[in-house]
């Protein structure tokens, strides 16, 4: 594929990234506002501080936050940082997915277009992926603000997780040499090794260190990437991370609570990218 093409398709799923993370910092808003406050905050994005509504030049992912340097135009007040980082993390997730999985679908697109159901199939998942992640995002923001995952939402990724092993499956069975019965035993395997490990903590921790919603996100991630040996590798890195990012914050404040959903999904798309590229990059080799 040409260069210049490739560099066109990236920046539009980065700004795309960008548009889907401002909405789930914004519906995990909305989300805890109806919940805990009972209140609507109504159609139009609006300040949390004077409650008046967002012009659209001051709702641009990214741009709007670094103009404005992270305050309402109206009051002055502070919008957080929090909804910056959930549009450049998505941005920069969208980025790297779509480099992990569209594009070499499109360098192969004259062969797999031959076989239209396996092409669906590749296609499906990766759609699934980006739609999965925009829940996921919802969920790791209002783990991160709250400490919190909504019950819905997770049984909402659950389904979105088991689809993709669904379609994975599927890819499986149509390769020459797939393994239908081994690729289903490596996914619960991964299951029980990300997901069981999560509630294992939990339960020994008296969630300290995870809370009781984590082992069913763990579940919806482990379904998605259906593969022992990449959900063995979320676990360690969701736990690098969080002991990187969040325990000496939370041991030095004398709270040894840790919100790890959004170490979780962080670890997911930092393992799906990889364990995409990474068989492409050493065949090249």
């Amino acid at each position: 594929m040409d260069i210049v093409l490739e560099c066109v398709i990236l920046a539009m799923m980065f700004i795309l990234g960008a548009v889907f993370g401002s909405f789930a910092c914004c519906q995990a808003w909305r989300w805890h506002y109806k919940v805990h406050s009972k209140k609507d905050l109504g159609q139009w994005s609006v300040c949390l501080h004077c409650h008046k509504r967002i012009k659209w030049y001051d709702n641009i992912p990214i741009i709007s936050w670094l103009v404005l340097r992270g305050k309402c135009r109206n009051c002055g007040k502070k919008i957080g940082v929090g909804d910056f980082l959930s549009e450049v993390s998505m941005a920069i997730a969208f980025l790297m997915l779509s480099w992990a999985y569209l594009l070499p679908m499109i360098d192969n697109w004259n062969i797999l277009v031959q076989n239209p159901p396996f092409l669906a199939a590749q296609l499906g998942i990766f759609v699934l992926i980006l739609v999965m992640l925009v829940v996921l995002m919802v969920l790791a923001v209002y783990d991160a603000r709250w400490g919190e995952l909504p019950v819905v939402l997770l049984i909402l990724a659950i389904v979105f997780g088991l689809a993709i092993f669904v379609l994975k499956m599927c890819v499986v069975s149509m390769s020459d040499d797939g393994d239908l019965g081994g690729g289903i035993l490596s996914a619960m395997i991964g299951v029980v090794i990300l997901s069981g490990t999560c509630y294992l903590i939990y339960k020994a921790s008296r969630e300290r260190l995870m809370g009781a919603g984590d082992w069913l996100l763990a579940l919806a991630l482990a379904l998605a990437l259906a593969d022992w040996w990449l959900a063995l590798w979320t676990i360690f890195l969701a736990n690098l991370l969080g002991d990187i990012i969040a325990l000496p914050g939370a041991i030095k404040s004398g709270n040894t609570k840790v919100h790890f959903g959004p170490f979780l999904v962080a670890a997911f798309v930092l393992v799906l990218v990889l364990g995409n590229c990474l068989p492409l990059l050493l065949s090249s080799m």
